[in-house]
């Protein structure tokens, strides 16, 4: 797809400031909790412990029925076995590994077509601030906000409340959108998940991305635009 016919099917309308984007499987076209697991697993067996913990956690998500204590406590342990240093080092070639394989062409364009039309960037994920921010220094967005982590003396001991999650991804849209004189108005929002449906709702131009059956749905009912972009390799 060239640019125009991203610009043409994927731009938000006139008007818009500001495009927040969920990561997984909007950005990327996997999840990358799950990614994360593998690539670890290719270099430590601390990395299949990830995979094998991520089989619930996935399980859990993709009935919506994953709790934020939950998915918490999961990246609080997966972080705690590195310092933050070493972590932000790992997260960094963990992005580089995802953007040769499992980045959609189509949404980096996208992003820099946004960037090109004075359009803000942000990504708003439930990842956690590490990995996001690793993606969002790969892909130049601007701002980032995600789970974040409480780190004292050097060790991750716990996460800042409410998580970037549900319910609590537009908590901190809302700071983010009233610290910078910003309305939801003005506003469009890009995911592939049904746990993103309060953001979706509260953004004026909501777009489904490769979404399943139930957001596809609502996607229909509501005429919100559903963008497929192409598998990276297809």
């Amino acid at each position: 797809m060239d640019k125009d016919s991203i610009a043409e099917n994927f731009h938000p309308p006139e008007g818009t400031v500001l495009a927040f984007f969920d990561l997984d499987e909007t950005i990327t076209s996997k999840d990358t909790d799950f990614l994360w697991a593998l690539w670890r697993s290719f270099r430590s067996v601390l990395g299949l412990r990830d995979l094998l913990g991520m089989h619930r956690i996935s399980r859990l998500y993709y009935s919506h029925s994953l709790t934020a204590e939950e998915y918490g406590a999961y990246h609080l342990r997966r972080a705690s076995s590195m310092t933050p240093r070493r972590y932000r080092t790992m997260a960094a070639s963990f992005a580089r590994w995802v953007s040769k394989r499992h980045l959609y062409e189509e949404m980096k364009i996208l992003l820099e077509e946004n960037r090109k039309r004075g359009i803000r960037n942000v990504l708003i994920t439930a990842q956690d601030e590490i990995i996001a921010g690793a993606f969002c220094t790969l892909l130049g967005i601007e701002d980032c906000l995600a789970s974040s982590y409480i780190i004292e003396e050097g060790r991750f001991k716990g996460m800042v409340q409410p998580l970037c999650f549900r319910e609590g991804k537009v908590y901190w849209a809302d700071r983010f959108l009233k610290k910078g004189g910003l309305s939801w108005e003005s506003c469009a929002f890009y995911s592939d998940s049904l746990n993103d449906l309060p953001l979706l709702e509260a953004c004026s131009w909501p777009a489904a991305v490769h979404p399943g059956e139930e957001l596809a749905r609502i996607a229909e009912e509501r005429s919100w635009p559903v963008l497929r972009p192409r598998k990276p390799g297809a």
